[in-house]
């Protein structure tokens, strides 16, 4: 069957003179839509939205939800829920693409009861994750399973003449892997050190704010009371639980993920080792350069002439 499939190649103008916000979520609620839109400034304050998939490339795009902050960019995508509040912009030198896969509440409902309906067996990870229709709110890495559906609706997306028929097909598809993704984090919410089934996945969901946060403002003077506040815990408790499930301390992981950012940047922007340094946060040119070498086992400027990466949309 094919679904009512709308998409947005511009970003709309919310301070527009007579922009109907109730007409613009109508639109999300009836139908799925594709939004494919480019700039390198633009922002929005925080409303409703749909079950969705984030993507952006070229750059970052930044969302604040869940008294966190999220990135997202050409490594990662990031689901928020049906009826999530969130706020988003776009900050760059250059244009970034925004690319999200939003689901209407009608076509989400319909896959996942027949999902569950159509079990042979009654149970099994379908029928789990079908029960709750709530996924849990992080950035994840691409991966093998949802990416490479993702990167068949992009392209889908910039063709003139768009085959509907098949973008619903891969709308589908994309659902019943994100199903799958659900029951995968459900295994890893189990190795969260707690008594309770629901403690375990609320430390995780937390823990994640967390991680994202850091993620997402790496290049800042992140604290431990700071990352604690995020994920509404007490600092100590926070960094025994951090501890527990990611391994070492959150410090340690601002400094790496300083250092694996750096070596983004080194290899997609035109930018110094210097620029670079001060882009991810070092004050320190040489402190900079001696924690790259003990990661990388080579300098940031021989990186930088060695590497050279593409975009899993591009490829």
């Amino acid at each position: 069957m094919e679904e009512n499939i709308h998409i947005m190649t511009e970003f709309p103008d919310f301070n527009a003179a007579g922009f109907d916000m109730k007409a613009y979520n109508r639109r999300f609620r009836e139908g799925n839509v594709i939004i494919h839109a480019r700039s390198a400034d633009v922002a929005y304050p925080s409303h409703w939205g749909c079950l969705s998939i984030k993507c952006a490339l070229n750059g970052r795009e930044y969302y604040e939800a869940n008294n966190t902050a999220y990135a997202v960019d050409d490594t990662c995508f990031l689901i928020l829920n049906e009826g999530q509040v969130y706020s988003s912009y776009i900050y760059s030198e250059r244009p970034v693409e925004s690319f999200t896969i939003n689901f209407s509440e009608p076509f989400t409902r319909t896959l996942l009861d027949s999902l569950f309906t159509h079990d042979p067996l009654g149970g099994g990870p379908h029928a789990t994750a079908a029960r709750s229709m709530e996924f849990i709110e992080r950035v994840y890495p691409h991966d093998n399973s949802i990416s490479p559906i993702l990167t068949a609706l992009y392209r889908q997306s910039q063709r003139t003449k768009r085959d509907t028929a098949a973008i619903t097909e891969q709308y589908y598809l994309l659902l019943e892997k994100m199903v799958l993704l659900h029951s995968r984090v459900d295994q890893e919410i189990k190795k969260v050190k707690a008594a309770k089934a629901s403690t375990r996945k609320e430390l995780y969901r937390r823990l994640h704010f967390a991680k994202d946060y850091v993620d997402a403002r790496y290049m800042n003077n992140v604290t431990l009371s700071e990352l604690a506040g995020v994920a509404c815990l007490n600092p100590a408790y926070f960094l025994r639980q951090w501890k527990k499930y990611f391994g070492g301390t959150p410090h340690r992981y601002l400094m790496l993920k300083r250092v694996s950012a750096a070596a983004a940047l080194l290899v997609t922007t035109r930018h110094s080792v210097t620029e670079v340094c001060y882009l991810v946060g070092y004050e320190d040119i040489s402190s900079f350069i001696k924690l790259f070498r003990r990661q990388y086992q080579i300098t940031p400027e021989k990186y930088q002439l060695q590497h050279h990466k593409k975009s899993i949309f591009t490829c």
